[in-house]
């Protein structure tokens, strides 16, 4: 299980670095601008393709919420293991935004707010390695 958030982590920062290191040495500023994403409301499913295709996501959305379960409880077992505060900050943020992407995802919301929270998720990976690199010493 740890070696699924460590591939997660390397993932996530395979994906971000690459663009962050065209950037200047120093963090950009937090200008994170709160978006209001608007809700969508799909019609019922009323052929058979339609009712077929609504099975599949809901299955899918529910595994995908299985998988987020597991992956929450290893970032579980990583909080108990750090001593760094920030770094402990961090993954308790990531434990609380995958918890409600768990809750979006099982009731089969896939809309935008739960792909925003995915993102947020990966950031928050992706900074928690950051602080890990820094805390080990690396660059």
């Amino acid at each position: 299980m740890k070696n699924n958030i460590l591939l997660l982590a390397v993932g996530a920062l395979l994906f971000l670095t690459v663009p962050a290191l065209s950037q200047k040495a120093q963090d950009p500023p937090d200008t994170k601008l709160a978006i209001e994403l608007p809700e969508i409301i799909y019609p019922d499913p009323v052929t058979e393709s339609q009712k077929k295709a609504a099975g599949k996501h809901r299955e899918g959305s529910q595994n995908l919420a299985g998988e987020q379960d597991e992956l929450a409880a290893d970032v579980q077992d990583l909080i108990e293991e750090q001593t760094d505060e920030k770094l402990i900050s961090l993954l308790e943020e990531v434990e609380e935004v995958m918890a409600e992407v768990i809750d979006s995802l099982d009731e089969t919301d896939t809309g935008g707010p739960t792909i925003a929270a995915e993102t947020e998720i990966i950031e928050k990976i992706f900074e928690a390695a950051k602080q890990r690199s820094q805390q080990s010493g690396g660059t």
